[in-house]
């Protein structure tokens, strides 16, 4: 635990789009403050390491993680791809290092378990960076939902997609089955199934397709239950645009958040057809980059002994269960704009499993 008046000193680990886009903003912010001071920078690639070096001119950079003194930082930020988290964060964890792991924390139960054993027998904390839950919006959703505000909850439909991939990936690993380990569900549906979890409790996976053929999954589906009876679905795309809402239904009323939206949603009662517009009074953070910088916050607070971690490993972990369950019993979406050949080559590729999941 550091002293309160002491400087958190932190290793970027992984210098790629989340890195620059918003980690990079959000330490300038806490380092112009005086409470953290960036010490390390690293990434295989120089150049990667370099852009963010501008910005913190102090920090040692290196390509591997070896190349790094572990007395050199307090905490990690783990930004690296998907199929290193684990692994890195042992590594750190191992020489006491405390680490806050982008999503998804691994890409399997196994690795998930491995990371948080890890986390129990040394000095340092296991954070992960579900950034959504630091969204005014979605805590304030999560607190009218434990208040029963909807009455019994009847169904949902998440639905997150867009027309064009425009996330500006550092690598061709992003779209690698080797190296990413998952497509828009490992992803996309990291967050969209944390939240589920965190408003409604916990589900189980009904039925589970995607597009993936031989490579990762561009679009998928999900049919799920929640512990009531109550059944909905999880749609979410690369390719194509979707409502992006969130939407719970309850016998009292109805409530309805835009994917991405930080400080405001919708809601209505089932008496009713006015429509509200929510705006929490808890304006901590306006838009995405500064939600960023109330999870660091949080994780630098939790260092110094005076607060508890929002997101801690034990909560990470109940995503990729569900994400380990869903490629499990993966069938392949109905996909009707394939011809017959195409179709036989996507059940080859799929293992001959073929969904009657249609996409709409």
């Amino acid at each position: 635990m550091r002293a309160q008046d002491a400087s958190i000193r932190v290793g970027l680990i992984g210098c790629g789009a989340v890195a620059r886009l918003y980690y990079m903003p959000a330490l300038r912010e806490l380092e112009a403050a005086g409470s953290i001071e960036v010490a390390a920078l690293l990434d295989p690639v120089a150049g990667h390491a370099a852009l963010l070096h501008e910005a913190f001119p102090r920090a040692q950079m290196a390509r591997q993680l070896p190349d790094l003194p572990r007395q050199g930082f307090d905490l990690a930020i783990v930004a690296s791809p998907h199929s290193l988290h684990a692994a890195q964060t042992i590594e750190l964890l191992e020489a006491g290092v405390s680490v806050l792991c982008e999503k998804p924390m691994a890409t399997s139960v196994d690795d998930a378990r491995a990371m948080i054993r890890a986390a129990s027998v040394g000095p340092g904390l296991l954070a992960i960076g579900l950034v959504r839950r630091y969204f005014p919006a979605t805590r304030m959703i999560r607190h009218m939902l434990a208040l029963g505000t909807l009455g019994d909850i009847t169904s949902f439909e998440f639905s997150e997609g867009f027309a064009s991939f425009d996330w500006p990936a550092a690598s061709r690993g992003y779209f690698s089955k080797r190296e990413a380990q998952g497509g828009v569900l490992m992803d996309t549906g990291v967050h969209a199934l944390d939240l589920l979890q965190w408003w409604l409790g916990k589900i189980a996976v009904l039925e589970y397709a995607d597009d993936a053929m031989g490579g990762i999954e561009a679009n998928c589906l999900i049919r799920c239950r929640l512990e009531c009876g109550s059944t909905g679905e999880v749609r979410l795309s690369r390719d194509c645009a979707l409502a992006n809402r969130y939407t719970v239904r309850g016998s009292r009323g109805w409530l309805s958040w835009q994917a991405g939206q930080v400080d405001q949603f919708e809601f209505g009662f089932a008496d009713s057809a006015q429509v509200v517009q929510a705006r929490p009074r808890d304006q901590s953070a306006s838009n995405f980059e500064q939600s960023f910088l109330s999870q660091l916050r949080n994780v630098i607070a939790a260092l110094r002994g005076t607060e508890q971690l929002q997101v801690p490993a034990a909560e990470g972990i109940a995503g990729i269960e569900l994400i380990e369950n869903c490629y499990r019993q993966r069938s392949l979406m109905a996909m009707p704009w394939l011809d017959d050949r195409e179709i036989a080559r996507g059940r080859e590729l799929n293992g001959g499993r073929m969904a009657g999941v249609v996409a709409r």
